[in-house]
């Protein structure tokens, strides 16, 4: 049986489009999904029951049926900076 290390411990999405992400490690990173929601992949995100749904299993971020990885996640965090 494979073991997967859990990255992320908490998810929220707050107001205006703002994913808060609690990692294992303590650290805490507000990502602006904004400028993605013109995206064919994230506007599903701008309905808010949608984004009310965020959850994540430690690894992926999912909200209803879009899933960002941990990885993608800390991309487009870079990206933004």
């Amino acid at each position: 049986m494979p073991l997967y290390r859990k990255y992320i411990s908490a998810v929220i999405p707050l107001p205006d489009y703002i994913l808060r992400v609690d990692f294992i490690s303590g650290s805490r990173l507000l990502l602006d999904m904004k400028p993605y929601l013109d995206k064919l992949r994230f506007r599903p995100l701008a309905d808010p029951a949608v984004w009310n749904s965020a959850m994540t299993n430690g690894i992926f971020v999912r909200f209803d049926n879009v899933e960002l990885s941990h990885d993608e996640i800390l991309s487009m965090a870079e990206r933004a900076h």
